[in-house]
């Protein structure tokens, strides 16, 4: 499934997305290989299309959220918490604050490609393929940047809601 932020999250979405990605990148072990979660067929999970539409409009409506936030400059986005949860929700807040900090002009748009697998009616996985080459916040987007990135997450339905527990963003390159 292909996927653009909308419009009015265009100049957001840079900032928020752009400082995640730098964020976790900076943080992640790089001695790790990419796996796990984006081997699977999601036409073969288990789940009806309504899980799988509702746990991938939660992964999605949280890069939403973000990009929204970021070109506000909100670091504590109304809805978020709708979307995302422990470790996620500590990575955007954290995010968000990176771009307020930075005071950078934000444009462009990130592309995202989630495929998500759902493992039973309480647990999802998304493995993405992010191209974040059109991103700036307040210069042209470093040549090191130009690869797509591989974002995995996880989601749980917590009894009344999807929402993104993990999420790890691999460095450029990674997909």
């Amino acid at each position: 499934m292909r996927s653009t932020v909308s419009t009015a999250c265009r100049g957001a979405v840079t900032a928020g997305c752009a400082t995640v990605l730098a964020l976790v990148t900076a943080c992640a072990p790089t001695d790790e290989e990419p796996g796990g979660a984006g081997g699977s067929d999601p036409s073969a999970s288990s789940g009806t299309p309504s899980d799988t539409d509702a746990a991938l409009a939660a992964y999605t409506g949280m890069w939403t959220v973000v990009v929204e936030a970021s070109h506000e400059g909100s670091t504590t986005p109304e809805g978020l918490e709708d979307h995302a949860s422990g470790g996620a929700l500590a990575l955007m807040r954290q995010a968000l604050e990176g771009v307020v900090e930075s005071g950078g002009q934000v444009t462009g748009e990130p592309v995202l490609d989630p495929e998500l697998t759902l493992e039973d009616s309480t647990h999802a996985v998304v493995a993405d393929c992010v191209d974040d080459s059109e991103w700036s916040i307040g210069a042209p987007a470093a040549t090191d940047r130009a690869a797509p990135r591989r974002v995995d997450a996880e989601l749980v339905h917590d009894g009344l809601a999807w929402r993104v527990s993990y999420l790890r963003i691999w460095e450029p390159g990674s997909c």
